[in-house]
């Protein structure tokens, strides 16, 4: 302008307006000055500022928007205290809360409708939850429907159940409540056989319970504890041998462990691990250091994407198959011996299955042909070794494992004999094929079968050309293990995962060492695992 300066407007704010308005208005409420609104329980009533209330009660504001004039509510259903605490929230945003009193507050923010004090609330109750508070808080959260709060509580119990287990609470809750925590598959425990004493001290502390038994003891899994544990530990509670559903128990898990190879059709939520942990898991391989001997290691890798050893399988073993069926891990083929030449003359036939939760191995009936570098496959309770190779040359012979009578069949062969190749559902990747020259060449593109069309279609590319590798699904990604590449004529130690959904790849925390001919899959091991290997024991059952 012509004095000489430009007029530009700058806002300004004052940062502690908004609480001093409040502590204002607040005040204003405890001298009842310009308060326009009497809201009566049973016992108390409160004068309040019309505009305060409407502004954070979606209640009062739909009720003043139809009746502005309006001077007096009555809320009879209403708590004092509950009402008291929810009008301090609205003039100060501050809350005291406990335990005791929280009930009241939480039905009160429930009929008024003030969602910012339900979660402070609820954001209360998980920071309280403890073994002497968390049956409290379920049944808190399940009366007022507070979902988030009610998931909490149950991961709570779940995860701290043995302690749980040795509170007065606890021998007070419900048939129906304890029931379902004997359901839980992600209960953690330190075994079975403490989930059943937990469960025969609840029914031992009230005569009354006895109704209870059999149902309540069909919840534990009889079938992941060890012959001799039932012998010890089970058998002795006089319950299970005097009621006869609870004998049936106890004799059908007896029977699932004198049958080891009938497991697989006896299997039922009574022989499942719960509270496992999902994980990556590799088996055998060569090392890249040939100074080094085939590996019997089986190693998974944790939450955290570190690996730790297993156990050891019955023998040494590379470009092997690997499978899980039913639970358990069942080794196939592979080659027992290094080969200079490359030609597979030290195949073998041998199928062994590894039980995690005992961590045990059972000797099965030998594959008809040997075979490395194949494919093993299960479809319907049936294993499919596809294709491989051995001394002879690849081999285009399909077999199927039955695992009712502990034998192979032959199948329909393939077209063309085929090994080297790696499966898993419907993606075929990596492998190598010769090149124009005469070489051999890292195969890029990745190839998946669909079902529904019975067409095959090219994904994205591996980044890292692969043979030999192994490959497992994991989280709904693929990942592929290990494996040599021929363009750089080394073995790698890198794990590539695709994602399906993006269609993309992506690099993951490498082996401990460069590998090739390791197998993979993905199986749940019990929680905790002991420190180290885990010795494992070993039986045969017998070709029929």
């Amino acid at each position: 302008g012509s004095n000489g300066f430009h007029c530009t407007a700058t806002e300004v704010e004052a940062p502690g307006h908004g609480a001093s308005l409040l502590e204002g208005m607040n005040q204003m409420r405890q001298k009842r000055f310009l308060c326009d609104l009497t809201i009566a329980t049973k016992t108390k009533s409160f004068e309040v500022h019309k505009l305060v209330l409407a502004s954070c009660s979606e209640y009062f504001h739909r009720l003043l928007q139809r009746d502005p004039q309006l001077h007096r509510v009555e809320l009879h259903d209403v708590a004092p205290l509950g009402l008291a605490t929810t009008i301090t929230y609205a003039y100060t945003g501050k809350l005291s809360l406990s335990l005791y009193t929280i009930g009241s507050t939480i039905a009160a923010a429930t009929q008024l409708q003030v969602p910012p004090l339900l979660n402070m609330c609820s954001e209360f109750l998980m920071r309280e939850m403890a073994v002497e508070s968390c049956v409290y808080i379920t049944n808190i959260a399940a009366t007022f429907g507070l979902s988030q709060v009610e998931d909490a509580a149950r991961k709570f119990i779940r995860e701290n159940f043995l302690e749980f287990s040795n509170t007065e609470q606890f021998m007070k809750l419900p048939f129906d409540q304890i029931n379902e925590l004997l359901m839980d598959d992600g209960l953690q425990i330190p075994s079975e056989v403490a989930a059943f004493q937990i469960a025969v001290k609840w029914l031992e502390f009230d005569p009354k319970r006895v109704r209870y038994a059999a149902d309540l003891l069909s919840n534990i899994r009889f079938g992941t504890i060890s012959a001799p544990d039932l012998v010890n530990h089970v058998q002795p509670v006089p319950r299970m041998m005097q009621d006869p559903q609870c004998h049936k128990l106890l004799v059908d898990a007896m029977n699932y462990h004198l049958l080891p190879h009938q497991q697989n059709s006896l299997q039922s939520r009574r022989t499942r691990i719960r509270g496992g942990q999902r994980v990556l898991v590799t088996v055998g391989g060569r090392p890249a250091l040939t100074e080094k001997a085939l590996s019997r290691d089986i190693s998974y890798r944790d939450a955290e994407g570190n690996w730790h050893k297993l156990t050891e399988m019955p023998a040494k073993s590379f470009n092997q198959c690997v499978v899980v069926m039913d639970g358990f891990i069942y080794i196939a083929g592979g080659e027992d011996q290094n080969d200079a030449r490359n030609q597979a003359k030290h195949a073998v036939s041998s199928l062994n299955r590894y039980d995690p939760r005992f961590n045990t191995w059972l000797h099965l009936a030998s594959m008809q042909h040997r075979r490395s570098h194949f494919s093993l496959s299960a479809c319907h309770g049936l294993l499919y070794a596809v294709g491989g190779r051995n001394a002879e040359g690849p081999l285009a012979s399909v077999e199927c494992y039955v695992p009712t009578t502990n034998s192979w069949q032959s199948k329909a062969g393939l077209e063309t004999p085929r090994c080297c190749h790696a499966t898993t559902v419907t993606y075929v990747l990596g492998g190598s094929q010769v090149g124009p020259q005469g070489e051999r060449v890292d195969v890029m593109p990745v190839e998946c079968y669909s079902p529904l069309t019975g067409q095959w279609s090219y994904m994205a590319p591996l980044p890292t050309g692969v043979s030999t590798a192994g490959v497992a699904l994991l989280e709904g990604r693929l990942c592929l293990v290990g494996g040599w590449n021929e363009s750089g004529k080394r073995y790698q130690k890198c794990v590539q995962c695709y994602n399906p959904d993006l269609n993309e790849w992506a690099e993951d925390k490498d082996l401990p060492e460069a590998t090739v001919g390791v197998s993979c899959c993905t199986i749940t091991l019990p929680r905790p695992l002991s420190s180290g290997s885990r010795a494992s024991s070993v039986a045969s059952a017998a070709a029929s």
